[in-house]
C-alpha cells in the first residue's frame, strides 16, 4: 500500500505509463491518423489525470511536501512537458502527412520540432526545478557568444537555411539553376545545406549561407512551360537578317518545340570574329529538353550550310556550283557511303531539282516512293493519322534524306510527307538506283542493313508488313529479298 502521500499522484502516474505504452505501441502503426488521434488520446487522458490530482504542470514545488511527494510531482509534471512537446509535433506532422508536404517543409519540422522541446526544457526548468532563468540566461549568453565565435560559419547555414524555409523560393523537386550554372532538382534542404540531384545523377551539396549570397533561378516556378533560352554564334560574313531567317527555319524543323508559344530570336552583339544570337522558345510538356536542343543545333547548322550553298555571288552560281551542291547531298546519305567519287559524282548529275511551297504534298502514307528525294532548302514534314486527327513524326532539313525505301526495296512510306516552308528539294530517279545495283550486286545487303538501321531509329518511315520479325536482322533480310526481287538479282 502506498504512503498517504502519494495515494493522489497514483491515477497521474498510471496515466504517464499508459503514455509511454501508447509510444511503443504507436511506433509500430502504420497509418498517421489513428497513431496520432491514439496519442492525443492519451495526452488527454493524463492531462485529466493531473488536473483530477491536483497537479499542474506550471505549478512551483510545495517545499512543505515530502521528498517521495516532491519527486514523484516533478516526475509527474516533466513527463506532462515532454510529453507535451512529443504530441504537438504528431499533430504537426499529421497535418504536413495529410497535406502531402512532409518531404518538402522537412527544414520546418525540424525547427518547430527544437522550438518544442526548447520549449519544454524552459518550462521544467523554470516550473518544476523552480530555478531562476536569469542566471540561466546569463550564464547561457556566455557559452553562446563563446560557441558562436567558434561555430560562425555553421551558424551562417544554419540561420541561411531557416530564411530559406521561410521564404521557400524553392522546395523540395523543383529544378533550379544555381549562381555557377549547374542545374539540377532540389533533392532536400537540411540545416546546413541544399542537396541538388543533376541529370547525370551527381548530387551537389551546398551550404545554405552560399546559396542565401547567391542568385538562384527556380525552373519550375511559375507552373507551366518556361522557355529555353539558346545562344548561338555565327561567322560574321552572313547578314544577320539571312542567319535569323536559318534560325528560324531551325526552329521549323524542331517538333519539340511548341508551335502554339512564340520563339524569339534576336542579333546580341556583332564582332569581327563572330555574331552572337539569342534564340527563345518553349519546349512542349511531352518532349525532351535535351533532345529538342540537340535537334535544334542541328537543325540550325544545316540550314546554315544550305544558306552558304544558295547565297553565292553571281559569278560562282553556274553549273560546276550546282553540281557541288548535288554531289554535296548525295555524299550526305549514308547508304552510299562505299561508292567511289565517280559513282557519286554520276548519281549527282541525274538530280532532278524541284521548289514546294509550304503545304505541297510530296508522298501520301502508303505510296512507294520512285525517287529518293534529298532536301536542299527548307523544312519537310512528315506526319502519321492517329486518333482522327495529324501527328507530325519527323522534319527533315538540309542535306536530310527520305523516299530511299521505294526505289531500294520498293517499299512504300508510312507518313504523309508534305513541305513545312518552302523548300528545294532533288530528286534521285529510281532508274538510277536500279542502275547501280546491277552495277554492284554486292551492295545489297549492305543497303539493307543501312536501311533497317534508318527504320529503327524512326528515319526511314518505312511501312514494313506484319509478318516481319522486327529485330534488325529480320527486316534486314526481308529488305535484302525484296531488294532482289524488284531489282531481278539472284545473290
Amino acid at each position: 500500500m502506498l504512503p498517504q502521500p502519494l495515494a493522489p499522484l497514483l491515477l497521474p502516474v498510471a496515466a504517464v505509463a499508459l503514455n509511454f505504452i501508447v509510444l511503443l505501441c504507436c511506433a509500430r502503426m502504420r497509418f498517421a491518423m489513428p497513431r496520432t488521434t491514439l496519442r492525443c488520446l492519451a495526452f488527454a487522458a493524463l492531462t485529466i489525470a493531473m488536473l483530477h490530482a491536483g497537479v499542474t504542470p506550471t505549478q512551483t514545488p510545495d517545499l512543505g511536501a515530502s521528498a517521495e511527494y516532491r519527486f514523484a510531482r516533478g516526475a509527474v509534471q516533466i513527463a506532462w512537458w515532454l510529453l507535451a512537446a512529443s504530441t504537438i509535433m504528431a499533430v504537426v506532422r499529421l497535418y504536413y502527412t495529410i497535406n502531402d508536404r512532409t518531404r518538402q517543409e522537412r527544414f520546418t519540422l525540424d525547427v518547430a520540432e527544437v522550438v518544442a522541446y526548447l520549449t519544454a526544457a524552459v518550462a521544467i526548468v523554470a516550473d518544476v526545478f523552480d530555478i531562476p532563468l536569469k542566471g540561466v540566461l546569463a550564464t547561457s549568453g556566455a557559452v553562446a557568444i563563446v560557441l558562436g565565435l567558434a561555430l560562425q560559419s555553421t551558424l551562417a547555414d544554419l540561420f541561411s537555411g531557416f530564411v530559406i524555409n521561410a521564404t521557400a523560393p524553392y522546395r523540395v523537386g523543383d529544378r533550379i539553376v544555381l549562381d555557377d550554372g549547374s542545374e539540377g532538382s532540389v533533392r532536400e534542404v537540411t540545416w546546413r545545406a541544399t542537396h541538388v540531384l543533376k541529370s547525370n545523377h551527381d548530387l551537389i551539396v551546398v551550404p545554405n549561407s552560399a546559396i542565401a549570397k547567391s542568385k538562384v533561378v527556380n525552373a519550375s516556378v511559375p507552373a507551366g512551360t518556361h522557355a529555353t533560352v539558346v545562344r548561338f554564334q555565327a561567322d560574321p560574313v552572313h547578314r544577320p537578317s539571312s542567319v535569323v531567317s536559318a534560325l528560324r527555319l531551325a526552329i521549323d524543323s524542331c517538333i519539340g518545340i511548341d508551335p502554339a508559344l512564340p520563339a524569339n530570336i534576336v542579333t546580341k552583339t556583332v564582332g569581327w570574329q563572330a555574331t552572337d544570337y539569342e534564340v527563345t522558345f518553349f519546349v512542349s510538356s511531352d518532349r525532351s529538353s535535351d533532345d529538342t536542343l540537340n535537334v535544334f543545333f542541328d537543325a540550325a547548322h544545316r540550314h546554315l550550310e544550305a544558306l552558304s550553298l544558295f547565297h553565292t555571288p553571281a559569278d560562282d552560281a553556274d553549273a560546276s556550283g550546282e553540281r557541288s551542291v548535288g554531289r554535296r547531298l548525295v555524299e550526305s546519305i549514308g547508304i552510299f557511303g562505299l561508292l567511289s567519287r565517280e559513282e557519286k559524282e554520276q548519281l549527282a548529275s541525274v538530280l532532278q531539282v524541284r521548289e514546294l511551297a509550304p503545304g505541297d504534298v510530296l508522298l501520301q502514307a502508303g505510296d512507294v516512293p520512285s525517287a529518293i528525294t534529298l532536301i536542299g532548302y527548307g523544312v519537310i514534314n512528315a506526319s502519321t493519322r492517329l486518333d482522327g486527327g495529324t501527328v507530325d513524326v519527323m522534319r527533315f532539313s538540309p542535306c536530310e534524306y527520305f523516299g530511299e525505301s521505294g526505289p531500294i526495296a520498293g517499299v512504300a512510306v508510312g507518313a504523309e510527307i508534305s513541305a513545312k516552308t518552302y523548300a528545294i528539294v532533288y530528286e534521285l530517279p529510281g532508274a538510277a538506283i536500279a542502275a547501280l545495283l546491277k552495277r554492284h550486286p554486292e551492295l545489297t545487303h549492305v543497303l539493307a542493313a543501312k536501311l533497317a538501321e534508318r527504320e529503327r531509329r524512326g528515319q526511314a518511315l518505312m511501312e514494313p508488313p506484319r509478318d516481319v520479325p522486327p529485330t534488325p536482322h529480320g527486316l534486314a533480310a526481308w529488305l535484302a529479298r525484296g531488294m532482289q526481287a524488284l531489282h531481278g538479282m539472284h545473290l
